[in-house]
């Protein structure tokens, strides 16, 4: 099997687990926001075409097929399933202009009535972020900013050369964030997580929310107990909740039992009021379908209580990306 071979399809075996779903749990409907998507309309990035580096992620060559992905998209993903989009945010993907990427998924929640929260983006180093922030925050559905900060030795998983935590200027402009009522989307390895603590302490005022259950890069021991005692600090501040996403990235032929060790560990530390599920689509549809991955996230789940995945699949998004 090639990297996406399976592209919106369902695949036998990867819903299989030893314990059969009960009918009832089986025909149960799921509300569902996804926390983490990336609406597209494709001519506002430059470097979406096929001449991008390649990644982890494998080659994106049906997302450049497939073009612009929408709101509309994004509904009909589970159209025919028992889940349903009720609510959506979409994570900023390093427009050219990244004001233009807000106006043009404010005019798509507007137009589908989909209602679309969005994390804007942008460089919080550059000298003009506070006019970024300014002009992005005009936007009624803008709650939040994020700026990639991932390192890794591994050409594979860098996505920037610059330690921005460290970066005088990128601190002052994190800082601004609290002015505009904006959280921060902190997408980094667990390499990263000891630092990342320290600039969540000096923000107390400022929502943290860390994307991707923090990026289980490195499948070795080592990289399970920094990734797992990364988790464990970052757990201790109040400011700081996490999101369940990208695991498909991370393990392109997972199945149920492949993925619940992360989810466990995440509720285990974050528990379920401070813990989101999401599904990075388009990225993640390299990989499965999103009704697969619904289903996966409840089966891993179903042993808590109703209003804990009420938590985790609606309540949760509701609260912190302000719906």
């Amino acid at each position: 099997m090639t990297l996406g071979e399976d592209y919106q399809e369902t695949v036998p075996g990867r819903l299989y687990t030893i314990v059969p779903e009960t009918p009832d749990r089986a025909a149960a409907p799921r509300a569902f926001i996804d926390t983490h998507v990336h609406l597209m309309t494709v001519a506002l990035y430059s470097w979406f075409n096929p001449s991008k580096a390649p990644t982890f992620e494998g080659p994106w060559d049906p997302l450049f097929l497939a073009g612009d992905y929408t709101a509309e998209s994004l509904t009909e993903e589970l159209a025919g399933s028992k889940a349903s989009v009720v609510g959506a945010v979409h994570i900023q993907a390093n427009a050219d202009d990244p004001v233009a990427e807000v106006a043009e998924v404010q005019h798509m929640s507007e137009r589908s009535g989909l209602p679309v929260m969005i994390v804007a983006g942008g460089d919080l180093s550059a000298p003009n972020i506070e006019a970024t922030l300014e002009a992005e925050a005009e936007y009624a559905n803008v709650r939040g900013f994020r700026q990639n900060l991932n390192m890794h030795t591994h050409p594979l998983y860098q996505y920037v050369d610059k330690p921005y935590m460290d970066d005088p200027n990128w601190l002052r402009g994190l800082g601004l964030l609290k002015r505009h009522e904006m959280s921060f989307d902190m997408q980094l390895y667990p390499t990263q997580f000891m630092r990342a603590a320290e600039v969540i302490d000096e923000h107390p005022d400022t929502l943290f929310i860390i994307n991707h259950a923090g990026m289980w890069a490195d499948r070795n021991l080592e990289g399970w107990r920094l990734w797992k005692n990364g988790l464990i600090e970052l757990g201790k501040r109040d400011n700081c909740v996490i999101k369940i996403s990208g695991l498909p990235s991370m393990d392109h032929y997972w199945t149920v039992e492949s993925i619940k060790p992360a989810i466990y560990t995440v509720l285990d530390v974050f528990g379920a009021e401070r813990t989101m599920f999401a599904s990075n689509f388009p990225v993640d549809k390299l990989h499965c379908s999103l009704a697969d991955l619904v289903h996966a996230y409840e089966r891993c789940v179903e042993d808590l209580s109703r209003s804990e995945r009420d938590a985790l699949f609606v309540n949760n998004a509701r609260r912190y990306y302000r719906f």
